[in-house]
């Protein structure tokens, strides 16, 4: 697919009714299914209150949260990135991200690789131990959940194995929202791929989340920034500036990973 329709929906997480939360969240995700975009993606721990302190913040994996997401893809034929979930698993509690095909099935699950201790994950959740490379809309792709954007081993390994654009759900805090931008920006052009990174931009007492999700092409060009406000936003993308900008700026074409070897 050479043109590839992105929805981001930038959520503010109703902290104080789990129900209510996730009832809004379902609500702007079926007006965004409307509006002809091939996939949508959400934030991190769009159904949890941050920092993790509470088990009730996880869901089941038969949760009707998902059942009504996949429903959702496939009633109206597009891709799902649910961001992620704190969901309780046979393996342990985890910080999963879900896709669903236009089919309405669950076709991929990751599982967030680092866990970040400034918002208590590690006390609360396992972490994953595979790759998040999947198929979506004809496309190779890659998924880092918030954190693992930080560790360019996890980008570096998606670009080699084809993925030609990155989804990145977050919980980022506005403290350190420039990072985001920054990090974003800099996985772009390391690796000459889309990234889509979607914040959520939720304040509370303790911990504020910054919004500011962001589409950066593979020449590190800001294609669209969204403020800290809930929002949703399309945008267009042609799949051939990754072909592109490899062959202008031959960054790709000159890794040496049997040099990096030897140091790493």
């Amino acid at each position: 697919m050479e043109r590839l329709a992105v929805g981001l929906i930038q959520l503010s997480v109703i902290r104080s009714d789990p129900g209510r939360n996730a009832r809004a969240a379902l609500e702007i995700a079926t007006t965004a299914a409307r509006s002809g975009c091939d996939v949508l993606l959400m934030p991190e721990l769009w159904n949890a209150a941050m920092p993790l302190t509470d088990h009730r913040s996880l869901i089941e994996e038969n949760s009707p949260i998902l059942d009504t997401l996949g429903s959702l893809a496939g009633r109206y034929g597009i891709w799902i990135i649910a961001g992620s979930l704190a969901v309780k698993c046979a393996e342990g509690p985890r910080n999963r991200s879900y896709v669903f095909s236009p089919e309405g099935k669950r076709c991929f699950r990751y599982d967030k690789l680092h866990l970040y201790p400034g918002l208590n994950e590690p006390n609360m959740l396992g972490p994953g131990g595979s790759l998040g490379l999947f198929e979506v809309a004809g496309t190779t792709a890659g998924i880092m959940i918030c954190f693992d954007v930080e560790f360019p081993e996890t980008a570096r390994a998606l670009a080699n194995r084809g993925a030609r654009i990155f989804f990145v759900p977050g919980a980022w805090k506005t403290e350190y929202i420039r990072l985001w931008r920054h990090l974003l920006v800099s996985r772009a052009v390391e690796n000459q791929v889309f990234i889509v990174g979607v914040n959520r931009c939720d304040r509370g007492g303790a911990v504020r989340f910054g919004g500011s999700s962001m589409v950066v092409d593979p020449f590190g060009d800001v294609a669209l920034q969204l403020d800290d406000r809930p929002r949703f936003e399309k945008i267009s993308l042609d799949m051939t500036r990754v072909e592109k900008a490899r062959k202008e700026h031959r960054v790709v074409a000159s890794l040496r990973p049997d040099i990096y070897r030897k140091w790493i």
